[in-house]
Protein backbone atom coordinates (compact mmCIF):
# COMPACT_ATOMS: atom_id res chain seq x y z
CA UNK A 1 0.00 0.00 0.00
CA UNK A 2 1.52 3.38 -0.78
CA UNK A 3 2.37 5.17 2.36
CA UNK A 4 1.32 8.89 0.68
CA UNK A 5 -2.62 7.67 0.01
CA UNK A 6 -4.73 9.32 2.70
CA UNK A 7 -6.63 7.20 4.72
CA UNK A 8 -10.35 7.36 4.13
CA UNK A 9 -12.09 7.52 7.60
CA UNK A 10 -13.99 4.21 8.53
CA UNK A 11 -17.79 4.81 7.31
CA UNK A 12 -20.02 5.38 11.07
CA UNK A 13 -23.00 2.51 10.95
CA UNK A 14 -26.22 4.09 9.95
CA UNK A 15 -28.60 3.17 13.12
CA UNK A 16 -31.93 2.53 11.94
CA UNK A 17 -34.83 2.51 14.04
CA UNK A 18 -37.98 0.13 13.89
CA UNK A 19 -41.12 2.08 13.74
CA UNK A 20 -44.20 0.46 14.76
CA UNK A 21 -46.85 1.12 13.68
CA UNK A 22 -49.12 -0.03 16.49
CA UNK A 23 -46.98 2.52 18.46
CA UNK A 24 -47.20 5.75 16.61
CA UNK A 25 -45.10 8.37 17.91
CA UNK A 26 -46.90 11.62 17.07
CA UNK A 27 -45.80 13.69 20.01
CA UNK A 28 -42.34 14.70 20.79
CA UNK A 29 -40.00 13.74 23.70
CA UNK A 30 -40.89 17.07 24.92
CA UNK A 31 -44.72 16.91 25.08
CA UNK A 32 -44.26 13.45 26.25
CA UNK A 33 -42.09 14.64 29.49
CA UNK A 34 -44.83 17.72 29.89
CA UNK A 35 -47.39 14.82 29.85
CA UNK A 36 -45.95 12.63 32.60
CA UNK A 37 -45.26 16.02 34.62
CA UNK A 38 -48.29 16.89 34.22
CA UNK A 39 -50.05 12.94 35.28
CA UNK A 40 -47.51 13.01 38.07
CA UNK A 41 -49.66 15.86 39.41
CA UNK A 42 -52.30 14.14 38.74
CA UNK A 43 -51.72 10.96 40.60
CA UNK A 44 -50.80 12.72 43.38
CA UNK A 45 -53.99 14.51 43.66
CA UNK A 46 -55.89 11.09 43.08
CA UNK A 47 -54.41 9.81 46.19
CA UNK A 48 -55.94 11.95 48.22
CA UNK A 49 -59.84 11.93 46.51
CA UNK A 50 -58.77 8.30 47.22
CA UNK A 51 -57.56 8.35 50.71
CA UNK A 52 -61.01 10.65 51.78
CA UNK A 53 -63.22 8.32 50.42
CA UNK A 54 -61.82 5.33 51.96
CA UNK A 55 -60.56 6.99 55.00
CA UNK A 56 -57.34 5.24 54.93
CA UNK A 57 -53.88 6.01 52.84
CA UNK A 58 -54.09 5.40 49.24
CA UNK A 59 -50.69 5.75 47.08
CA UNK A 60 -51.40 6.36 43.60
CA UNK A 61 -48.25 6.46 41.10
CA UNK A 62 -48.00 6.90 37.56
CA UNK A 63 -46.42 3.66 36.18
CA UNK A 64 -46.36 4.93 32.38
CA UNK A 65 -47.58 7.10 29.34
CA UNK A 66 -47.14 5.76 26.20
CA UNK A 67 -48.79 6.27 22.46
CA UNK A 68 -50.77 3.12 21.16
CA UNK A 69 -53.10 2.44 18.56
CA UNK A 70 -57.21 3.20 20.15
CA UNK A 71 -58.31 -0.53 19.22
CA UNK A 72 -55.30 -2.12 20.86
CA UNK A 73 -56.07 -0.07 24.22
CA UNK A 74 -59.41 -1.06 23.71
CA UNK A 75 -58.96 -5.18 23.00
CA UNK A 76 -57.03 -4.74 26.84
CA UNK A 77 -59.93 -3.87 28.58
CA UNK A 78 -61.29 -6.50 30.15
CA UNK A 79 -65.45 -7.78 30.25
CA UNK A 80 -66.86 -6.87 33.00
CA UNK A 81 -64.83 -3.41 33.57
CA UNK A 82 -65.61 -0.03 35.09
CA UNK A 83 -65.04 1.96 32.08
CA UNK A 84 -65.91 6.01 32.52
CA UNK A 85 -66.68 8.51 29.27
CA UNK A 86 -65.91 11.31 30.42
CA UNK A 87 -67.29 14.08 27.41
CA UNK A 88 -65.15 17.70 26.94
CA UNK A 89 -67.17 19.72 24.79
CA UNK A 90 -64.42 22.52 24.30
CA UNK A 91 -62.19 19.71 22.60
CA UNK A 92 -65.12 17.89 20.70
CA UNK A 93 -64.51 14.23 22.40
CA UNK A 94 -64.11 12.01 25.02
CA UNK A 95 -61.59 10.47 27.21
CA UNK A 96 -62.03 7.41 28.88
CA UNK A 97 -61.31 6.05 32.64
CA UNK A 98 -61.05 2.35 33.23
CA UNK A 99 -60.82 0.56 36.55
CA UNK A 100 -60.88 -2.77 37.97
CA UNK A 101 -64.86 -3.01 38.76
CA UNK A 102 -63.82 -4.86 42.32
CA UNK A 103 -61.67 -1.48 43.26
CA UNK A 104 -65.09 0.36 42.34
CA UNK A 105 -67.03 -1.99 44.96
CA UNK A 106 -64.41 -1.74 47.51
CA UNK A 107 -65.03 2.29 47.48
CA UNK A 108 -68.79 2.33 47.56
CA UNK A 109 -68.64 -0.34 50.36
CA UNK A 110 -65.97 1.90 52.33
CA UNK A 111 -68.40 5.01 51.23
CA UNK A 112 -71.69 3.08 52.82
CA UNK A 113 -70.06 2.08 55.89
CA UNK A 114 -68.82 -1.21 55.34
CA UNK A 115 -65.41 -2.98 56.52
CA UNK A 116 -64.99 -3.28 52.16
CA UNK A 117 -63.41 -6.60 51.01
CA UNK A 118 -61.33 -7.62 48.76
CA UNK A 119 -60.75 -6.27 45.30
CA UNK A 120 -61.37 -9.56 43.24
CA UNK A 121 -65.06 -9.79 42.77
CA UNK A 122 -65.35 -9.23 39.17
CA UNK A 123 -69.20 -7.96 37.83
CA UNK A 124 -71.04 -4.97 36.86
CA UNK A 125 -71.56 -2.32 39.29
CA UNK A 126 -75.76 -2.04 40.38
CA UNK A 127 -77.59 1.02 39.69
CA UNK A 128 -77.09 1.77 43.49
CA UNK A 129 -73.42 1.15 43.26
CA UNK A 130 -73.04 3.35 40.20
CA UNK A 131 -74.79 6.68 41.34
CA UNK A 132 -72.41 6.39 44.84
CA UNK A 133 -69.44 6.07 42.37
CA UNK A 134 -70.75 9.12 40.27
CA UNK A 135 -70.18 11.44 43.12
CA UNK A 136 -66.48 9.90 43.82
CA UNK A 137 -66.11 10.74 39.72
CA UNK A 138 -67.23 13.88 39.88
CA UNK A 139 -63.87 14.82 42.78
CA UNK A 140 -62.07 12.61 40.16
CA UNK A 141 -62.78 15.09 37.19
CA UNK A 142 -62.14 17.76 39.11
CA UNK A 143 -58.78 17.10 39.65
CA UNK A 144 -58.27 15.71 35.99
CA UNK A 145 -59.02 19.57 34.81
CA UNK A 146 -57.00 20.64 37.73
CA UNK A 147 -54.13 18.69 36.60
CA UNK A 148 -54.35 20.09 33.12
CA UNK A 149 -55.25 23.55 33.81
CA UNK A 150 -51.58 25.27 33.49
CA UNK A 151 -51.69 23.13 29.68
CA UNK A 152 -55.49 23.87 28.50
CA UNK A 153 -58.88 24.87 30.09
CA UNK A 154 -61.66 22.79 29.87
CA UNK A 155 -64.35 21.26 31.37
CA UNK A 156 -66.01 17.54 32.05
CA UNK A 157 -69.72 18.28 30.43
CA UNK A 158 -71.19 14.34 31.39
CA UNK A 159 -69.67 11.46 32.18
CA UNK A 160 -71.36 7.91 31.64
CA UNK A 161 -70.78 4.31 33.32
CA UNK A 162 -69.94 0.78 31.12
CA UNK A 163 -69.11 -2.47 31.62
CA UNK A 164 -68.47 -3.56 28.53
CA UNK A 165 -65.54 -2.73 25.98
CA UNK A 166 -67.59 -2.70 23.10
CA UNK A 167 -70.35 -0.14 24.23
CA UNK A 168 -67.67 2.76 24.07
CA UNK A 169 -67.86 4.32 20.93
CA UNK A 170 -64.38 4.94 20.13
CA UNK A 171 -62.50 5.58 16.82
CA UNK A 172 -60.25 2.86 16.64
CA UNK A 173 -57.91 4.30 13.73
CA UNK A 174 -57.47 7.26 16.13
CA UNK A 175 -54.15 6.35 17.94
CA UNK A 176 -54.37 7.11 22.11
CA UNK A 177 -52.52 8.65 24.40
CA UNK A 178 -52.44 6.12 27.20
CA UNK A 179 -51.31 6.91 30.98
CA UNK A 180 -51.32 3.81 33.69
CA UNK A 181 -51.17 4.38 37.04
CA UNK A 182 -51.15 1.79 39.87
CA UNK A 183 -53.38 2.53 43.24
CA UNK A 184 -51.22 0.96 46.01
CA UNK A 185 -53.67 0.43 48.69
CA UNK A 186 -51.34 -1.36 51.38
CA UNK A 187 -51.46 -5.14 50.63
CA UNK A 188 -53.29 -4.83 47.80
CA UNK A 189 -53.16 -2.73 44.10
CA UNK A 190 -54.57 -2.47 41.37
CA UNK A 191 -54.53 -0.83 37.97
CA UNK A 192 -55.96 2.09 36.05
CA UNK A 193 -55.84 3.90 32.99
CA UNK A 194 -56.94 7.11 31.21
CA UNK A 195 -57.06 7.42 27.77
CA UNK A 196 -56.83 10.62 25.97
CA UNK A 197 -57.89 10.37 21.96
CA UNK A 198 -55.22 11.61 19.59
CA UNK A 199 -57.54 13.65 17.64
CA UNK A 200 -59.05 15.15 21.24
CA UNK A 201 -55.40 16.69 22.07
CA UNK A 202 -53.92 17.09 18.63
CA UNK A 203 -55.26 21.05 18.17
CA UNK A 204 -54.58 22.08 21.42
CA UNK A 205 -51.63 20.05 23.08
CA UNK A 206 -48.21 21.07 20.46
CA UNK A 207 -44.98 22.51 21.06
CA UNK A 208 -46.66 26.24 19.92
CA UNK A 209 -48.87 25.69 22.84
CA UNK A 210 -46.45 24.65 25.56
CA UNK A 211 -44.43 27.61 24.90
CA UNK A 212 -47.18 29.77 24.63
CA UNK A 213 -48.30 28.68 28.05
CA UNK A 214 -45.19 28.55 29.38
CA UNK A 215 -44.37 32.04 28.79
CA UNK A 216 -47.60 33.05 29.69
CA UNK A 217 -47.43 31.81 32.92
CA UNK A 218 -43.83 33.56 32.83
CA UNK A 219 -45.64 37.29 31.96
CA UNK A 220 -48.23 36.95 34.93
CA UNK A 221 -45.25 37.12 37.76
CA UNK A 222 -44.15 40.76 39.09
CA UNK A 223 -40.74 42.34 38.58
CA UNK A 224 -40.65 41.87 42.25
CA UNK A 225 -41.37 37.75 42.03
CA UNK A 226 -38.80 37.20 39.04
CA UNK A 227 -36.28 39.46 41.41
CA UNK A 228 -36.67 36.74 44.00
CA UNK A 229 -36.44 33.58 42.16
CA UNK A 230 -33.51 35.09 40.38
CA UNK A 231 -32.06 35.80 43.84
CA UNK A 232 -32.89 32.37 45.16
CA UNK A 233 -31.50 30.48 42.02
CA UNK A 234 -27.83 32.45 42.43
CA UNK A 235 -28.12 30.99 46.07
CA UNK A 236 -28.47 27.24 44.99
CA UNK A 237 -25.78 25.04 45.82
CA UNK A 238 -24.31 22.98 42.58
CA UNK A 239 -22.05 19.99 42.48
CA UNK A 240 -19.47 21.08 40.37
CA UNK A 241 -16.66 17.76 39.67
CA UNK A 242 -13.64 18.17 38.17
CA UNK A 243 -12.50 14.35 36.94
CA UNK A 244 -9.16 13.31 37.44
CA UNK A 245 -9.30 10.62 35.33
CA UNK A 246 -10.89 6.90 34.73
CA UNK A 247 -9.62 3.54 34.78
CA UNK A 248 -10.79 0.39 34.40
CA UNK A 249 -9.41 -2.95 37.04
CA UNK A 250 -10.16 -6.43 37.41
CA UNK A 251 -11.25 -7.52 40.51
CA UNK A 252 -8.11 -9.40 41.06
CA UNK A 253 -6.26 -6.52 40.38
CA UNK A 254 -8.05 -4.43 42.87
CA UNK A 255 -8.08 -7.30 45.99
CA UNK A 256 -3.77 -7.73 44.89
CA UNK A 257 -3.49 -3.56 45.52
CA UNK A 258 -1.51 -3.22 48.33
CA UNK A 259 -0.31 0.32 50.07
CA UNK A 260 1.98 2.66 48.32
CA UNK A 261 0.75 1.30 44.89
CA UNK A 262 0.18 3.57 41.49
CA UNK A 263 -2.84 3.17 39.92
CA UNK A 264 -2.28 4.60 35.80
CA UNK A 265 -5.19 6.61 35.08
CA UNK A 266 -6.58 7.15 30.88
CA UNK A 267 -6.19 11.13 31.61
CA UNK A 268 -3.07 12.47 29.75
CA UNK A 269 -0.92 14.94 31.75
CA UNK A 270 -0.75 16.90 28.76
CA UNK A 271 -4.77 17.09 28.26
CA UNK A 272 -7.80 19.13 30.13
CA UNK A 273 -10.32 17.25 32.57
CA UNK A 274 -13.69 16.67 32.29
CA UNK A 275 -15.46 18.99 34.31
CA UNK A 276 -19.17 17.25 35.54
CA UNK A 277 -22.05 19.81 37.09
CA UNK A 278 -24.66 17.35 39.13
CA UNK A 279 -22.46 14.48 37.07
CA UNK A 280 -23.22 16.02 33.54
CA UNK A 281 -20.15 17.08 31.37
CA UNK A 282 -20.58 20.77 30.97
CA UNK A 283 -16.67 22.23 30.67
CA UNK A 284 -12.86 21.11 30.26
CA UNK A 285 -10.01 22.52 32.44
CA UNK A 286 -6.91 22.35 33.36
CA UNK A 287 -5.33 21.62 37.16
CA UNK A 288 -3.59 23.95 38.96
CA UNK A 289 -3.90 25.72 42.85
CA UNK A 290 -5.32 29.33 43.63
CA UNK A 291 -3.49 30.07 46.39
CA UNK A 292 -3.14 27.11 49.04
CA UNK A 293 -6.08 24.92 47.55
CA UNK A 294 -6.62 23.20 44.33
CA UNK A 295 -8.77 24.57 41.51
CA UNK A 296 -9.15 23.81 37.84
CA UNK A 297 -9.24 27.22 34.76
CA UNK A 298 -11.83 26.44 32.95
CA UNK A 299 -10.58 26.28 29.33
CA UNK A 300 -13.41 25.33 27.42
CA UNK A 301 -17.59 25.23 27.90
CA UNK A 302 -18.91 22.93 25.90
CA UNK A 303 -22.72 23.74 24.49
CA UNK A 304 -24.22 20.88 22.97
CA UNK A 305 -25.24 17.69 25.56
CA UNK A 306 -26.20 14.65 24.60
CA UNK A 307 -29.85 14.38 25.43
CA UNK A 308 -29.69 10.34 27.05
CA UNK A 309 -26.97 12.44 29.18
CA UNK A 310 -29.79 14.45 30.63
CA UNK A 311 -32.06 11.54 31.24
Amino acid sequence: MDSNHPRTAPRRKKYVEPYDFKHPKLFSKEIMRTLRTLHEVFARNLSRVFSSALRTKVDVKLMQIDQLATSEFVRHIETPSAIYVLNVEELGGDMVMVMKPGFCIHLVEKQSGGRGQGLDEHRMLTTIEEKIMSRIMKNVNREIIAAWEPIMSFRISSFSYESKPENVHMISADPSIVAVFRVDLGEQSVELKISYPYSLLKESLNESVLQSGSHSRQAKLSEEQLKGYEQTLSMANIRVQPLLGTTTLTIGELMDLEEGDAIALNQKTDQPLEVRIHGVKKMMAYPGTRGNKKAVKIYQILEEINEQELL
